[in-house]
């Protein structure tokens, strides 16, 4: 069965997206042993194994290749289940991960998940989000100390620095604050991002164009969601200021997709549309609401009638592949609650037929 033993060892490391010499370092041998023995030229020690079967999560027998190929299979298909459920219903995508860590306690691909359901929970906890605080921390700890994966060391602070917001607003303790900064202090800065590096580091052709375009994609949908956090839900803004941040942002990406194809930023388009009739109303401007909340509802059926796959045309993503996200909800299913139970509209506008006619829009 040696004979599998390298091959197993390149694999589980290629997963995991580390280098020979991550996991170099956290055997304690030169990253030319591990080219050794993933090339078949030697084999770890043997008092090695036991670690290199922890590091991996993995059986002493599945590492030599015992039902190796059925352990991957089984991790991407509770990946997979929780993905799916996640769009549904996520108590139940909860209670999956947590049987999956159970199996495979050393996988930090599903460790990172269930460190997210839970996080996606914890307002579901009787209004007491400190009870899952144990699990938190220690998945956290686990990852940080064990895993050398840094795209999932980052989500792990990440989503710890989230839960940290949550505690200080719950517990009304300053500490979290001081602990949620400390962790963001280690995030590394946009310009330090895989897919703003991913511009300047091919030479022109078809993956540094791929590359651009992805970029301006995400850096687009970052900048609408850092103008939300600042100012839609501030009330050091007033309602005309909120119109005209979401208006700006309306221009950026009419300016950016002028196919009318807003790829990853379909959801906010059509969001900042809602936002600004909600906004409208608020003033008393009901004609502007009724303008506006119209838009909101083509859009979200324009969104919903779209193949599965579309063609940009704009000049900046001429002839990339758009794929909408699964769901489990559609736009209008979701615009249509925001209409009718979330967004503070008097009865008195609800209503009006203009408002019923533009609910028949969303189904």
């Amino acid at each position: 069965m040696s004979i599998y033993l390298g091959e197993t060892i390149k694999k589980l490391r290629k997963e995991r997206e580390l280098t020979q010499e991550n996991l170099a370092s956290f055997l304690g041998v030169s990253y030319q042993s591990i080219s050794k023995w993933e090339r078949g030229e030697s084999f770890p020690d043997v008092t090695l194994i036991p670690s290199i079967a922890s590091f991996f999560g993995v059986t002493i027998d599945e590492l030599f290749g015992t039902d190796k190929s059925k352990h991957e299979e089984k991790i991407e298909q509770y990946i997979e289940e929780y993905e799916t459920l996640c769009l549904k219903d996520l108590p139940a995508a909860l209670e999956m991960i947590k049987t999956a860590v159970k199996e495979f306690p050393g996988e930090f691909r599903l460790l990172i998940r269930y460190m997210a359901a839970l996080l996606s929970e914890k307002g579901k906890l009787n209004g007491e989000p400190k009870k899952i605080f144990d699990e938190m921390y220690t998945i956290n700890e686990t990852i940080q100390n064990h895993c050398v994966s840094d795209s999932i060391r980052i989500k792990a602070k990440r989503l710890m620095g989230t839960y940290y917001k949550t505690l200080s607003c719950t517990e009304k303790d300053d500490s979290y604050i001081e602990k949620m900064e400390e962790i963001n202090k280690d995030l590394p800065v946009m310009r330090d991002s895989r897919d703003f590096t991913a511009t300047h580091m091919y030479l022109p052709g078809e993956k540094h164009n791929a590359a651009c375009r992805k970029a301006i994609e995400e850096l687009v949908y970052l900048l609408d969601c850092a103008t939300t956090n600042y100012c839609y839900f501030n009330d050091d803004f007033t309602p005309e200021s909120k119109i005209k941040a979401a208006e700006t942002m309306l221009a950026v990406t009419n300016t950016i997709y002028t196919d009318g194809n807003y790829g990853e930023s379909w959801h906010t388009t059509v969001y900042n549309h809602g936002y600004i009739g909600l906004w409208y109303h608020q003033m008393g401007k009901n004609a502007k609401a009724l303008e506006y909340l119209r838009k909101c509802a083509e859009l979200s059926k324009k969104y919903d009638e779209m193949p599965q796959e579309t063609t940009h045309g704009s000049l900046l993503f001429e002839g990339k592949v758009f794929e909408k996200a699964v769901r489990g909800k559609t736009m209008c299913e979701r615009m249509k609650h925001h209409f009718t139970v979330n967004y503070p509209l008097s009865d008195e506008f609800k209503a009006s037929e203009e408002f019923k006619n533009i609910l028949e829009i969303l189904g």
